[in-house]
């Protein structure tokens, strides 16, 4: 044997220039014909692998081997009538054969692939329900056919990349997947949400309050002196005191009134978790002492007593549709505005933020029965419990000029969450429950000392109480559908129509007849409500 990589190259440069030359020779054309690849009788087109060789017999002894590009596919001359080609790297040349005569024995167009046959083996093996087709073009693996189901499409992908590492290692190999997927690839999720909410709050208060004045230790003033109720009178004339109101009044120091040396004392205990009192039962008792006319001591009491029960109830039960492989929102709430910035002249720039009953999902079919869905469910509202509070301020800039900045209050959320990837029977359900979540804040305010008195010491404290039980449910149902008629679908407005004004003023009805008695829509009069029917 010997390699004739040398004489092919000698041979292009030795033909080459002569067949320009004569075509330089003819300015008309006449006498030259040019011979396209593939275009001879003797053309022949092959596939060779990477690193594999074929053997070419020949009907004639061949006195000229020419391949284009040696660097893709040479060529070894075994004897005149057997050359050995082999696949060198991926690409496209063409090997022309000549005899002595210079007659072309062959005109071989070789494209240098993979050679797949052993892939090909390996996928009817461990996939033998898929009809797939393995191409490859220049170094890339184009896949094409027919799967039944997603899942099939990813075993061959998978083991394509495994018989390829470079592929999966972030090589320069490209695997383009043109499968088709038999499936439905249209999922409808029928999602029911619920949440209850219980609140229970107890308050019991108890406050105090006295007052004690001293008489003797109080400011003295001249004052008229009473006996028995009465003023007293003093007659010069007999020498005696009468009440009867004839001679000079009779004064002395006394304590003023009202007297100015009190000593007060009251208790304030307060309802720290729900921030004031509900109100609710409110019994006062007070004493009060007089001496003469005037306040002397008093003593009084007061007791607020509360218990309230709330329960507050969720429901959003939306449906949607989305592509296998796609991802599909929905939100049932509102935004508010953050502020996330300001400018110098005191301009707030804000962007708005979701909150309400949202729900995003991204089905997967993978098969006729098989859904895998990743679902993902939040609830959430506006509150106050740990909502910013930004004060005002005025900001002096280094030019002497002043800007003021604006106060913001932003509100908190408080968020309920679920997220889960599950695998579903079309028309099956899924229920993500146990999402229990239970708050108890209490507090006791007590008077230092007086607290740890026996019975006594309840009268110096005031309790509050607040629970709070939340728990989230959400029902998960996908469904394989397809395009359903414009002529079998109806919505809520069918049949609606507004009553006459006859109608509205002496009846007080607002539409004409839509529904007996409040009787659902029966389901063969309203189907497929998104546009879809259930397959």
């Amino acid at each position: 044997m010997r390699t004739i990589k040398a004489l092919t190259c000698a041979a292009v440069f030795s033909l080459v220039p002569a067949s320009l030359a004569l075509a330089q020779t003819v300015p008309n054309g006449m006498g030259t014909s040019i011979t396209k690849p593939g275009d001879q009788t003797v053309s022949r087109r092959v596939t060779l692998g990477v690193d594999k060789s074929m053997i070419v017999d020949l009907e004639a002894p061949a006195a000229d081997v020419v391949i284009s590009n040696p660097e893709i596919a040479d060529a070894v001359v075994q004897t005149a009538q057997r050359i050995i080609f082999r696949g060198i790297r991926f690409g496209q040349t063409n090997a022309l054969i000549f005899d002595r005569a210079g007659q072309t024995l062959l005109d071989l167009n070789i494209s240098v692939e993979t050679d797949l046959a052993a892939l090909e083996e390996t996928i009817l093996r461990h996939v033998p329900d898929a009809r797939v087709k393995i191409e490859s073009f220049n170094g890339s693996i184009i896949l094409t056919g027919m799967v039944d189901n997603l899942s099939q499409s990813d075993q061959v992908s998978r083991l394509v990349k495994a018989y390829f590492p470079e592929a999966s290692g972030g090589g320069t190999l490209q695997i383009v997947n043109m499968l088709n997927v038999s499936a439905a690839d249209q999922v409808l999720l029928e999602v029911r949400i619920v949440e209850m909410q219980r609140s229970v709050i107890k308050q019991l208060g108890i406050n105090l309050s006295g007052t004690t004045s001293f008489g003797e230790l109080a400011n003295q003033t001249l004052q008229q002196v009473f006996q028995g109720g009465m003023p007293l009178f003093f007659d010069p004339d007999t020498g005696t005191y009468n009440t009867t109101g004839q001679g000079t009044a009779v004064e002395m120091l006394q304590p003023d009134s009202p007297f100015s040396n009190t000593v007060r004392s009251s208790t304030s205990n307060g309802f720290n978790v729900q921030g004031q009192s509900l109100g609710g039962l409110s019994l006062q008792s007070g004493y009060t002492n007089y001496d003469n006319g005037r306040l002397q001591s008093s003593l009084g009491g007061a007791i607020d007593a509360m218990e309230r029960i709330g329960i507050v109830r969720t429901l959003a039960e939306p449906n949607m549709v989305a592509m296998s492989g796609e991802s599909a929102k929905f939100l049932a709430g509102g935004e508010f505005p953050v502020p996330v910035g300001q400018n110098d002249n005191g301009q707030i720039t804000i962007e708005f933020k979701p909150y309400g009953v949202g729900l995003a999902f991204t089905p997967v079919v993978l098969s006729e029965g098989r859904i895998s869905l990743k679902v993902s469910t939040e609830v959430s509202e506006l509150t106050s419990q740990g909502a910013f509070q930004g004060a005002s301020q005025t900001v002096t800039n280094a030019d002497g000029s002043t800007t003021f900045f604006q106060g913001v209050t932003l509100p908190a959320l408080s968020v309920r969450r679920a997220e889960s990837v599950v695998e579903l029977p079309s028309g099956g359900s899924m229920m993500m429950a146990g999402l229990i979540s239970v708050k108890d804040r209490q507090t006791i305010d007590q008077l230092p000392g007086l607290k740890k008195l026996p019975i006594l010491g309840s009268l110096f404290q005031s309790r509050d109480f607040l629970s709070e039980e939340t728990e989230l449910v959400v029902i998960v149902t996908p469904y394989l559908v397809g395009p359903a008629g414009k002529g079998q679908m109806k919505t809520p407005a069918d049949g609606y129509a507004s009553a006459s004004d006859a109608k509205t003023i002496f009846f007080g009805k607002l539409n004409e007849t839509y529904g007996r008695d409040g009787a659902p829509i029966k389901a063969d009069e309203y189907r497929a409500p998104v546009g879809f029917m259930e397959e």
